[in-house]
């Protein structure tokens, strides 16, 4: 059974409603706890993405490294919260919730270069 189905339509829902509903205000949204984020970070995420900026967890292929997705401007904080709302195929599914996804995409901003 591929897709969504497998999740179940609660994670169908919510993830409709992440990629498709209104975006919030900046200000409504969490800002999420770096520290907490990079705990989740090495725990969950350093098996395959290179993690922090002195070069911690293990690069597999295609997994982008957390300092590159920082240095690129193009990847917002709005960006990274739905793509890690998304399945992919090459990642196991952690089944993140709001508070994990803002504490892990503050964790990725703070690795950003001033």
């Amino acid at each position: 059974m591929g897709g969504w189905r497998r999740f179940g339509p609660a994670a169908a829902l919510g993830a409709a409603l992440v990629a498709f509903g209104p975006a919030l205000p900046a200000a409504a949204q969490s800002a999420g706890d770096a520290q907490r984020g990079g705990t989740l970070a090495q725990a969950w995420c350093a098996t395959c993405h290179v993690v922090d900026s002195k070069g911690g967890g293990r690069a597999a292929d295609m997994a982008p490294a957390f300092p590159a997705l920082a240095a690129d401007k193009a990847k917002t904080p709005d960006m990274l919260r739905q793509w890690m709302t998304r399945e992919h195929t090459r990642m196991p599914n952690f089944n993140l919730g709001r508070r994990e996804i803002d504490d892990l995409v503050a964790y990725i901003r703070s690795l950003a270069v001033p």
